[in-house]
């Protein structure tokens, strides 16, 4: 609707000054490589709405996203802004209508040939870097749309390696109508210089380069390095927990079920004590469980606990006394990996002498390893660590945690 006055209200923020560095600059393609939390939401919502050739000058445009997940967020803030200015909203096609006459659309790019037959003034393509085949679908559907209007577009992202986004970005070099433009988060005056160096602490530096410096890096050669992983065992006192990551099956092409006992010492640095991989049955599984815990008498015992997984912490709280905790994994690998990474990073983490080579291996490849298992159980065990000064019951209760 319209004001008493006449005027139609959209309410987005006005821009920070490293928004308007990027708005100023402009050109018919776009690729805008940002940092976290620099607001790229935002940014693209105006560049639809309320930009020359915008929803709000009566035209249609589109926002595409790597799937409905992340569409969320952005059509959630769509509805927001144009609260006052939407003449109509369909939830199960996410399309909005405004009263200047423009349209706003959202598609998931997961799905084949997204918005045939559509035709646009802009679109704004979320999280480019994240969507599969970014060329292909730009080239084959994306493009055409913007045809009849002689439209524009941008993609912005963070970058996640030199994959099809870099591949983009590189185009301004060749061709007038493309730009190229470098914001990392720091652009964006409202985050905390602090929170931002905090961050280069706490993360390994290739991810704080890529996050927040918007960097393009290449974790080819895995997060951890050789120099980083050193041998060790704890003196004195410790606290000791098992992480266990399953795979039920014993076929030569499975995934294993890996075991890590982890132990950590009052300044925080990690000791890998022991680690067991191999393709065990379900009976078996819980016999290994039960043997590294008589073992190493761990004061909690992390399981994955994910669809059938869920039996073997079942089974094992029916039928012993272990501190067995359910768990339910968020996010990938990758990122569930981070904290212990940045630990071998500062040269936090310790190996026993007698692990077996598969576990530096991983280690050292991952996340490019052929298999994840130990990774992973690595990182449940990390995640199942408590705080200093915080009881280990206090920091995963009875019931089954997420993380």
């Amino acid at each position: 609707m319209a004001s008493a006055d006449g005027r139609v209200i959209i309410k987005l923020p006005p821009r920070h000054a490293g928004q308007r560095r990027v708005w100023n600059g402009l050109r018919r393609f776009n690729v805008l490589r940002m940092g976290r939390r620099f607001g790229k939401t935002v940014f693209g919502l105006d560049y639809l709405i309320a930009g020359e050739g915008g929803a709000f000058h009566g035209k249609p445009v589109a926002w595409f996203a790597p799937n409905y997940k992340l569409l969320g967020d952005a059509w959630r803030a769509c509805k927001m802004a144009l609260s006052e200015a939407a003449s109509g909203k369909n939830e199960s096609t996410h399309r909005i209508e405004i009263v200047t006459g423009g349209v706003i659309e959202f598609w998931s790019l997961d799905v084949d040939d997204p918005a045939r037959g559509r035709k646009y003034s802009r679109v704004f393509i979320d999280e480019a870097a994240m969507v599969r085949g970014l060329v292909d679908k730009w080239q084959q559907s994306i493009r055409p749309t913007l045809t009849d209007y002689q439209g524009g577009a941008c993609f912005a992202s963070t970058p996640k390696g030199k994959n099809d986004f870099f591949r983009l970005d590189q185009l301004s070099a060749t061709y007038d109508q493309w730009a190229s433009f470098h914001a990392p988060t720091a652009d964006n005056p409202y985050i905390s210089p602090a929170e931002i160096a905090a961050a280069r602490q706490e993360l390994p530096d290739l991810v704080f380069r890529q996050e927040y410096l918007a960097d393009y890096v290449d974790f080819a050669g895995g997060l951890v390095k050789p120099e980083h992983i050193k041998i060790g065992a704890p003196q004195g006192r410790a606290v000791t927990v098992m992480g266990v990551d399953l795979a039920i099956s014993m076929k030569d092409e499975a995934a294993f079920t890996a075991m890590v006992t982890l132990s950590q010492d009052a300044e925080g640095r990690l000791f890998v004590r022991h680690v067991f991989r191999a393709r065990l049955s379900f009976n078996q599984i819980l016999e290994a469980i039960k043997s590294a815990a008589a073992a190493w008498n761990p004061s909690l015992i992390a399981v994955e606990e994910v669809q059938f997984q869920a039996a073997v912490v079942q089974e094992l709280l029916r039928t012993t006394k272990l501190p067995v905790r359910g768990i339910r994994p968020k996010g990938d690998k990758l990122m569930r990996f981070l904290p212990a990474a940045t630990r071998y990073e500062r040269g936090m983490v310790f190996h026993a002498p007698d692990l077996p080579p598969s576990f530096a291996d991983e280690i050292l490849a991952f996340p490019h390893s052929e298999f994840a298992d130990q990774a992973d159980a690595l990182s449940i065990a990390f995640a199942a660590l408590p705080m200093p000064g915080i009881s280990v019951a206090t920091a995963l209760p009875m019931e089954s945690a997420s993380w």
